[in-house]
């Protein structure tokens, strides 16, 4: 594996990837829940399940694992600030694994938006960042049958033409971590 350290693959915002290219291994993203490896009593910087959803999201669109550490107590348990949230993010997944577990990075080159991942004739649009509620996605080479919200399975009203691929999204259809569209090819 190639490990990005509290980065995602290509990425140096931590500086502890300055002269690393992203290879042909199979790639890992590790982050930690707060900003330390192991238990650190004085570390009260905890991330938000929000951030560490939209994180492991982001790990999958960049084709890559993601390894999220929890620094046990000396008594071997976990902290209590952590263990709402690994039930949080346990209960997301129950919901919308099915959309990174499994998955490669999608046809579509990770956004500001968000990212794509894909399985078998699907390809699942994460939208973290909605910037409008139409979203053009550029074209991937792919005929597109149907387009969906996956929460619901509402179809979802698309164009695709040689400018790409036009995408409504619904009123009140935006999730705040991650509204995932699904694409069936």
């Amino acid at each position: 594996y190639q490990a990005f350290e509290k980065d995602l693959p290509g990425h140096n915002t931590t500086g502890f990837s300055g002269e690393s290219k992203v290879g042909e291994l199979p790639l890992e993203t590790c982050e930690t829940m707060n900003n330390s490896w192991g238990f650190n009593l004085m570390d009260k910087n905890y991330k938000s399940t929000k951030n560490l959803i939209q994180y492991l999201v982001k790990a999958a669109g960049y084709n890559s694992s993601f390894l999220l550490n929890v620094g046990p107590m000396p008594d071997g348990s976990i902290q209590p600030e952590f263990i709402n949230t690994l039930k949080e993010i346990g209960k997301w997944l129950d919901k919308y694994g099915e959309t990174v577990y499994g998955t490669r990075g999608g046809p579509i080159a990770p956004r500001t938006w968000g990212v794509t991942t894909q399985k078998g004739n699907k390809v699942y649009v994460h939208i973290m960042n909605p910037e409008e509620k139409n979203l053009l996605l550029p074209d991937f080479g792919k005929k597109i049958k149907s387009i969906t919200l996956f929460a619901t399975g509402a179809r979802l009203k698309f164009k695709q033409d040689a400018f790409g691929i036009a995408v409504s999204i619904p009123d009140g259809a935006i999730d705040e971590t991650d509204t995932i569209l699904t694409i069936e090819i």
